[in-house]
């Protein structure tokens, strides 16, 4: 009120210091000016209380939030249906979207999970690990790599990923469709961040004994503990063609999630000069991944960001109890 009473600023200029709009401040001077500071002071803010959901009663709001929190909708359109048809509300689009926002609602792809997938299996896999690692009886003193291991299909069919581009303006990316494909196999090691990959034409058991040979010659004298899923391609602990020194603990069924060499295969489909690309060939396509993966093995931080998961690490760490 003492920067208007001045006559020296804009009341734009007052509204960006105290952080309100013109006709905010406007209010505020009206309400000085017809009851001095008593009035300025005890006066309601103008508007709906709350979040700002005018005329929508409290338990309607309540059912919203619920709805965000679950992922009910997966559009703002869905959501003004649902209001106008259980419970009368019109409102429109714009009013509806910012509704979810105040909620805390953002746009999310959802993980897609198997309806087989059993998350109770899941939570007793990160509380056993360990005890599943010492149930492999390896001898004391051994030294013991813990490998979490997957595999992807890539093809000359062209990746698309999303581009930087200017606003306004729609990209075009030249695409090809052909059906050739290509097997990358890929292990992160858990705690000291190591990473081993194959090129391989298919996938079966055959292909699997091959990669994990690989993975063992990494290291001879070590013990090697492969966290992998349970494919029909993948050997099982127990298996006599597994390498010798080489240990099986499977994940529970449609588990992905448990998996960090699922992140893995999107992170390398962003690599410059693979994403968007085309290959006349499959020697082409490894080459164009090559940039991707020698960042993984050069780098054990960016492997371990990938694996990212407290149980994990803290279970493979675990100590034997001797």
């Amino acid at each position: 009120m003492r920067m208007g009473a001045s006559g020296e600023y804009a009341s734009q200029d007052i509204a960006d210091v105290c952080g309100v709009s013109r006709a905010t401040f406007f209010e505020w001077a009206r309400s000085f000016r017809e009851g001095g500071f008593d009035a300025l002071l005890e006066r309601e803010k103008p508007g709906p209380k709350g979040m700002g959901f005018r005329g929508v009663p409290e338990a309607v709001v309540k059912e919203l939030r619920a709805g965000v929190e679950s992922g009910r909708w997966a559009t703002a359109e869905a959501a003004r249906i649902w209001l106008r048809r259980e419970h009368g509300i019109k409102r429109p689009y714009v009013t509806v979207w910012s509704w979810l926002k105040k909620l805390g609602g953002v746009l999310r792809v959802p993980r897609p999970r198997h309806p087989g997938n059993d998350p109770g299996a899941a939570d007793r896999f990160k509380r056993e690990l360990g005890a599943k690692l010492e149930a492999l009886a390896l001898p004391q003193g051994s030294r013991v790599r813990v490998w979490v291991m997957d595999e992807a299909r890539f093809g000359l069919h062209t990746e698309m990923r999303r581009v930087w581009i200017s606003k306004g303006v729609r990209p075009e990316v030249r695409r090809q469709t052909r059906y050739e494909w290509d097997y990358l196999y890929g292990a992160l090691e858990v705690v000291e961040g190591r990473a081993e990959f194959l090129h391989l034409p298919t996938v079966n058991l055959d292909c699997n004994r091959l990669f994990l040979e690989h993975l063992r010659s990494s290291d001879p004298q070590a013990h090697h503990v492969v966290i992998a899923d349970q494919a029909g391609f993948h050997l099982r602990e127990g298996d006599g063609r597994l390498p010798e020194g080489v240990h099986i603990v499977p994940l529970p069924p449609y588990s992905p999630e448990l998996n960090p060499c699922e992140q893995l295969w999107d992170v390398l489909k962003d690599t410059e000069g693979f994403a968007n690309g085309l290959f006349e060939s499959i020697e082409n396509l490894r080459k164009a991944l090559l940039p991707g993966l020698q960042r993984f093995w050069d780098d054990a931080q960016a492997v371990l960001s990938l694996i990212g998961r407290p149980w994990l690490q803290s279970q493979a760490n675990a100590t034997a109890k001797t």
